[in-house]
């Protein structure tokens, strides 16, 4: 009896010192670790994100994990962070292969809406609103309610959108020395915008209006604020409570028989459906016009300050005012990549509290600028960063799970770019409703694809090639080819949040 009494008390000796082991444990392996307090005791992270061309930005032996700025990082968190990247290419098939081997990091980028939904509809990723409550309250300075909300599958938060801080990217850009020349004054009009482009082909005998359409994707862009003076600048328009097709309204077709009259009286390029790039056109002024990004405009801008000419030569202009009051150019659509914490994450907690260190101004700081006296100073309470300061660290942004406003006008700034892009801050922004839908299956599949036919059936128009009385047959074709049916699951969502 003395003997089995012994060996039961052995057992549980043994079982107590295998519990005492896996729990001191936790912080070595990835484990998750909480104190009683909520207060997380694991501070092993594996932060997977997505590729970046930082990584080939790095000199000598600096990597992601072994940096001025890592070190830093891993400090004032408390952190043993381990980055790692997905592939440049195939991102989406590495993803399913790492969340299927169960060996998954406690932080991950989930480039693309489409994969973000299917799997979090899958169960792949935690879900996250008690995390945010407990562990990410800086959260809420960086998101709106509505921006979460567009995150959300059923109701529930899998994943934090990777916010993008650029609010418009393309304008009505002018050459000002030709409208000088000309004693021109901005259009303000519909009116004013054909009889500034008349002007201009009648007295230079230039290209009054050039854009490049060639490109996937670039029609809508190149004509955006002409179209808007319209109401159908975007790819939907809500009418009657529900969101329609912007591009199948009689708005529309309006918007293409104004484009068909100019591209016939020769105020729009002849070539705009071959164009590639229109900058060299707006550089030698043999065009006056255009819509481009705030980039070109700089590119543009220097290098007719580099033939000898001023600087400010070229300027963006407000989007003139269409018949019924309406104008602008569409504003920047939310994030279409995630930050996810995996089902099977170790150290969930752990990866909230350090996502919440990512969103502190310290930290944003540091990864905005680098340190202090070595990579910027501050004078009179504002950052002073030179050019060469910030290519120094131009890697610093792989740190980065969001693009903050500072960040972002930062970097435009020590480039040269900013001055342009506060030129179209000032710009009426017309918002794009489905941007803030979930994922739709009918509608974001099929959405390339239509606005392709579209793009393609446009450009027919406004040259002739096909005559606009077919405008209705055009429309019957869109819809045959899906547009009905994506539009149809989209109101089911618009008319029901």
């Amino acid at each position: 009896m003395k003997k089995r009494s012994l060996s039961l008390v052995g057992m549980l000796m043994i079982v107590a010192l295998i519990v005492a082991a896996c729990g001191s444990g936790n912080n070595e392996t990835g484990g998750s670790g909480v104190s009683e307090s909520g207060e997380v005791t694991n501070k092993k992270v594996k932060l997977m994100r997505t590729y970046h061309a930082g990584l080939e930005q790095f000199k000598g032996s600096d990597n992601i994990n072994s940096n001025k700025l890592y070190n830093l990082l891993k400090e004032w968190s408390g952190y043993n962070i381990n980055y790692e990247t997905l592939p440049k290419d195939n991102a989406s098939q590495k993803i399913s292969v790492i969340l299927a081997s169960g060996d998954v990091p406690d932080l991950m980028h989930i480039p693309g809406k489409s994969d973000y939904f299917k799997l979090a509809q899958q169960g792949s990723f935690e879900p996250l609103d008690d995390l945010v409550e407990k562990y990410i309250p800086n959260l809420s300075s960086v998101f709106s309610k509505e921006q979460l909300d567009a995150a959300r599958l059923d109701g529930v938060l899998y994943g934090l959108p990777v916010r993008v801080a650029q609010k418009v990217g393309n304008g009505v850009l002018i050459h000002d020395g030709v409208f000088k020349e000309l004693g021109l004054k901005d259009p303000t009009t519909l009116d004013e915008m054909y009889n500034v482009l008349k002007t201009i082909k009648e007295q230079k005998n230039i290209i009054p209006l050039t854009a490049a359409a060639s490109n996937p994707g670039s029609f809508m862009g190149a004509f955006s604020p002409i179209s808007s003076m319209y109401g159908v600048g975007n790819t939907t328009v809500e009418k009657d409570g529900k969101l329609a097709f912007s591009w199948i309204q009689p708005e529309y077709k309006t918007f293409l028989e104004t484009m068909n009259k100019w591209f016939k009286e020769g105020l729009i390029d002849q070539e705009f459906a071959i164009n590639k790039d229109v900058k060299d056109k707006m550089i030698t002024a043999t065009a006056a016009m255009s819509v481009l990004y705030w980039a070109d405009a700089k590119i543009i801008d220097d290098a007719i300050a580099g033939k000898g000419g001023t600087l400010n030569s070229v300027r963006y202009i407000d989007p003139p005012v269409g018949p019924n009051g309406q104008s602008g150019v569409p504003e920047q659509s939310l994030a279409n990549s995630f930050v996810v914490i995996p089902k099977q994450a170790k150290n969930k907690e752990g990866a909230a509290d350090y996502y919440n260190f990512l969103l502190e101004e310290k930290t944003d700081t540091l990864i905005t600028f680098g340190i202090e006296n070595e990579d910027y100073t501050v004078e009179d309470g504002k950052v002073v960063q030179t050019p060469e300061q910030s290519n120094e660290i131009p890697w610093r942004t792989l740190y980065f799970n969001l693009d903050t406003d500072t960040s972002f006008n930062a970097r435009l700034g020590a480039k040269g770019f900013l001055p342009y892009y506060n030129q179209l801050l000032e710009h009426k922004q017309n918002r794009e409703e489905t941007a803030y839908a979930p994922f739709i299956e009918a509608y974001d599949t099929k959405l390339t694809e239509l606005s392709n036919y579209v793009a393609e059936n446009s450009i027919k128009f406004i040259m002739g090639n096909r005559d606009l009385s077919e405008f209705d047959a055009f429309v019957s074709e869109f819809n045959a080819k899906g547009g009905q049916k994506a539009i149809d699951e989209m109101n089911e969502w618009f008319t029901s949040k």
